[in-house]
């Protein structure tokens, strides 16, 4: 080799070498991911989900980032699950109840007259019953769940003919319920006359007359201003639903496993937030509604209800896992 070949053949050695040092012992790897929802920033279950982004992309120095994508703009809440399912999104921010198609064991934690508030459903939904639930969910779709759980409730009737204390007061109200066949199947076996309509119509057909009421979390009465259409909210309680975060188990599992604890840990973190807030809410919705002149009571005997309701429990025994398991619900402490 000749001198000047040597020289050369230095002469980069050494620039490789100077920019070594500059490089980065190894780059961190980064992901990228769409949250959807179907509600808007400032519901309390999207700002939890905010949350968990914020915390998310912290607690991994920026290695994950979620986009949050909410008003619907990746459709509805069956939508945003099924594209989570085939993996086109990332996340989801669903009600637990899109789930039960898929499997319908999940219908369990939506019976009605199973919880005795919203703790006693988030006990339940985030220990054993609902976590195994859940487990078989991941196993049969591809979808794991975090943020267990966003209590949705407890969802109670609001009318404007007279208080409900027991199951006989709600024979030949018309209520409005959402496109659930379990509720409709509950407000029949109370005698209600159950119709499902767009939460946004509920307003305009109260003060209509076309339904004599509805029901909805206590937090929800301000949302549609209820006590201007219905004098009477019933804390009857029939269910307490919850919001998950679904996400595609295939892309939560290429993540790091300190990324996997990280976003564990946001999850719980965000859901110990909001089920504070929403304590809060519920009291300070309860309290505007009362000052405004609504009735509220509590009803005479919660076992009666459960007596009512039997021919539901009996329907859907089958499908959930028999007696047993709608008992292991209620007797949970």
């Amino acid at each position: 080799m000749t001198f000047l070949g040597r020289t050369a053949r230095a002469m980069a050695a050494t620039a490789i070498i100077s920019v070594l040092p500059m490089l980065p012992a190894h780059a961190q790897q980064t992901f990228d991911a769409t949250l959807a929802s179907v509600n808007s920033p400032d519901f309390l279950t999207v700002q939890a989900m905010q949350m968990f982004i914020d915390l998310a992309r912290e607690k991994t120095e920026g290695g994950v980032n979620f986009n949050l994508a909410a008003n619907g703009q990746m459709g509805s809440q069956k939508e945003t699950y099924e594209q989570v399912m085939g993996g086109i999104i990332e996340a989801a921010h669903v009600s637990g109840s899109v789930f039960g198609a898929s499997l319908p064991e999940l219908q369990l934690l939506q019976l009605p007259f199973l919880y005795r508030d919203n703790a006693h459903m988030v006990r339940v939904v985030s220990g054993e019953i609902g976590q195994g639930l859940y487990d078989k969910l991941e196993e049969a779709t591809g979808v794991k769940v975090l943020m267990l759980a966003l209590a949705d409730g407890p969802r109670s009737v609001w009318n404007n003919a007279r208080p409900i204390r027991t199951p006989a007061d709600m024979n030949g109200l018309t209520i409005r319920v959402p496109e659930n066949p379990i509720m409709l199947d509950t407000f029949q076996a109370l005698g209600a006359l159950p119709t499902p309509m767009p939460f946004g119509e509920v307003y305009m057909a109260a003060k209509q007359g076309v339904i004599d009421g509805g029901e909805s979390p206590p937090y929800a009465l301000g949302e549609f201003r209820a006590w201007e259409v219905g004098k009477y909210f019933s804390l009857d309680m029939h269910t307490s639903g919850h919001a998950v975060l679904a996400i595609n188990a295939d892309w939560y599992n290429s993540l790091p496993e300190n990324y996997q604890a990280a976003l564990e840990e946001a999850s719980a973190e965000s859901v110990a937030w909001f089920n504070v807030e929403l304590e809060k809410a519920n009291e300070q919705a309860m309290t505007d509604a009362a000052s405004h002149g609504m009735e509220i009571n509590e009803v005479d005997d919660l076992d009666a209800f459960r007596e009512a309701v039997a021919p539901v429990y009996a329907k859907y025994a089958p499908i959930v896992g028999g007696e047993a398991a709608i008992q292991a619900v209620i007797d949970t402490p």
